[in-house]
């Protein structure tokens, strides 16, 4: 009988152990291809202002995804999402730049924070600032998940 205790106690203690934090629970996750993707449709982000294309935001976004923007209400949904970068559909041209920041996660959520930039073509910003983004896998493909971000410039009295 003691023996069964003493196996049993082993085998509680062994089961109750954690991974080593930043272990994967997965072999086929890889943070650098993640990291890859993610560069890949940041190059094309400004298309998001003047695309007609819906395909381009199910390619890019969750279903359930969330815009929280500041100064409005958390933008839900795809509809919304689409509805909300095209604006009143008439686009614009945008200059973007949007250089690789801190990427970090692992295979179930990967969080990207970095900055962005609008510049206003005369050395100076229209709007600059931090964001940022979650990325989850939906359907086999690493998506946007939830977007924040906001501006360093300050607010117009």
């Amino acid at each position: 009988m003691k023996k069964i205790c003493i196996l049993f106690l082993a085998l509680s203690l062994f089961s109750c152990r954690s991974n080593e934090p930043g272990k994967s629970k997965s072999n086929n996750f890889h943070l650098d291809s993640v990291k890859a993707h993610i560069i890949k449709m940041n190059e094309s982000y400004t298309q998001r202002f003047t695309t007609k294309d819906t395909a381009f935001f199910t390619e890019r976004y969750c279903k359930d995804a969330q815009v929280l923007c500041p100064n409005m209400p958390v933008v839900t949904g795809m509809d919304s999402i689409i509805k909300f970068f095209q604006g009143d559909g008439s686009g614009t041209d945008v200059k973007m730049e949007l250089p690789v920041g801190h990427v970090y996660g692992n295979e179930e959520l990967v969080v990207e924070e970095g900055t962005y930039n609008f510049p206003d073509g005369k050395g100076g910003s229209v709007d600059k600032g931090k964001f940022i983004a979650l990325w989850k896998q939906e359907d086999g493909k690493w998506k946007l998940y939830r977007e924040i971000w906001n501006t360093d410039l300050p607010q117009k009295q």
